[in-house]
Order: C-alpha cells, then sequence, then structure tokens
C-alpha cells in the first residue's frame, strides 16, 4: 500500500517547481500548472488556506484500507508538494489526529521547533471518500525561533502561575497538567516568540478534591518569568483543553 501512495505522488516531487512570480498576499497563484485559491496570515506571511481550483491538491489512490501511518506518510506528501509556500517542511510537524467519519478522514498536525510544540499552531486536512484532497487550513510560524535555554526554574514558574491566581481570589489550586511550548505573541506587526512554561491548575474542594470548574491553564515566560496569559479550561483532566481565554 504504501509503494503505492509514494508512487502516485513521486513523478511531481522529483520535478522542479514551476512558479508563476507572486507575492504573500496574492489571492490567486500559479503553482506546477495548477490554481490555487490562497488566504494568508497578515503577520507571519504564512497561509492559512490552499484551495485547488479546478482540481485537487492531491488524490489518494487505494484509500479503502488506509492506516493511521499511511495517513501519516500522505501528509508529508502533501506538505511538501506545498512546501514552497506553507515554508514549514513536514519534518516540523507532528500527527495530533486522524480519525475517519462516514468515509471521511479528517487529519490534523502540529507544528514543532526542536522538539518543542508551538501552541496554537496546526495544519488540516480532509480525505474525501474518492481520495481527493481538495483544500488545507494551517496556522504555522515559519519564523518560530525562541531562546534555547530556560532562565527561569520549573519551581520559580510554577510559583509565579500560583501567584497570579491567588491575586484574583484567595484559593489553593492543585496542578493538573504542564507542559513546555514555543508561544506566538502576537503584537500589532509583528511576533514575538516566547518559551513558556504551561499550568494547568484547578480550585481544591474542601475535601482536597479537584473543582469541575475552575480551572485555568497559565503561561509563564520561561526567560523572565512573568505571566503572559491566563486561559479558562473546559475540564479537570489531564486532556483539559483551554477556552478561548484573556490575556
Amino acid at each position: 500500500m504504501r509503494q503505492l501512495l509514494v508512487l502516485s505522488c513521486l513523478a511531481f516531487l522529483l520535478s522542479p517547481a514551476t512558479v508563476h512570480p507572486f507575492q504573500a498576499g496574492d489571492r490567486h497563484i500559479h503553482l506546477n500548472g495548477q490554481s490555487l485559491d490562497v488566504t494568508w496570515d497578515a503577520l507571519t506571511r504564512s497561509p492559512q488556506t490552499i484551495t485547488a481550483v479546478g482540481s485537487d491538491l492531491l488524490e489518494v489512490k487505494n484509500i479503502a484500507k488506509l492506516t493511521k501511518r499511511e495517513i501519516n506518510d500522505i501528509g508529508a506528501l502533501l506538505v511538501s508538494k506545498y512546501g514552497f509556500l506553507l515554508k514549514v517542511g513536514p519534518e516540523h510537524l507532528i500527527l495530533k489526529k486522524a480519525e475517519k467519519t462516514d468515509g471521511i478522514w479528517h487529519v490534523k498536525y502540529q507544528q514543532m521547533v526542536r522538539g518543542i510544540i508551538v501552541h496554537d499552531s496546526s495544519l488540516g486536512f480532509s480525505i474525501d471518500p474518492e481520495g481527493r484532497i481538495r483544500s488545507l487550513g494551517a496556522i504555522l510560524y515559519p519564523g518560530a525561533r525562541p531562546p534555547r535555554h530556560a532562565k527561569v526554574h520549573r519551581k520559580q514558574a510554577l510559583k509565579a502561575a500560583r501567584n497570579r491566581l491567588k491575586e484574583a481570589e484567595a484559593t489553593e489550586y492543585r496542578l493538573q497538567e504542564e507542559s513546555v511550548a514555543i508561544y506566538p505573541e502576537r503584537k500589532d506587526s509583528a511576533i514575538d516568540y516566547r518559551q513558556v512554561y504551561i499550568f494547568n491548575l484547578f480550585r481544591r474542594n474542601g475535601g482536597g478534591s479537584v473543582s469541575p470548574t475552575g480551572g485555568y491553564s497559565v503561561f509563564v515566560d520561561a526567560q523572565t518569568g512573568k505571566v503572559l496569559r491566563t486561559q479558562a479550561l473546559l475540564m479537570p483532566t489531564l486532556s483539559a483543553q483551554p477556552k478561548d481565554g484573556v490575556q
């Protein structure tokens, strides 16, 4: 199966890219004889959507019994094919989801830099029952270059996170989950890339258990110890996902 997938796109990948002149921000682009409709992120100058006009981005043969590993191979081919626009290679993406519903595969990746996840980054696409990938959507950060080493110790960062929550209310919080990530801090005309500790904290009940409400995700700068963001969480589990929060 994998040989069929690779051979279906090998001729394209081995041929040199033919690109008509364009600038980031152009809505209509011609790449390798294909017409594309593209929307752009104003700050990163990276595509947010790429849609094939009158064709498909990629067509996959023999998709009836695809495995997740083969789906990952297809994602790598897709990203390589449009890497001239995306400016992020498949080696910097990690597969987060590959689910099949009603014959349609839904696939999502997240960007990584030096093995660290880029917060809020994504690249996603769907494969229809005929094997067609018509478009992709992305939030990518080709310029992500955070500091290589943290100056603030984890314990200091956790203390800063707890103190931030105590400023709002005199309540004890239990650490439920933590991670290190690259946080793209968007400004008016630029993006600062910061390495951060992310602590998911939840209120303690009277008996010491975790409250089903009142959880927060706190982002602490690993260079300065400053709290950059506090975000409400949906549920106190290891898979807790932040809601749209406040700065």
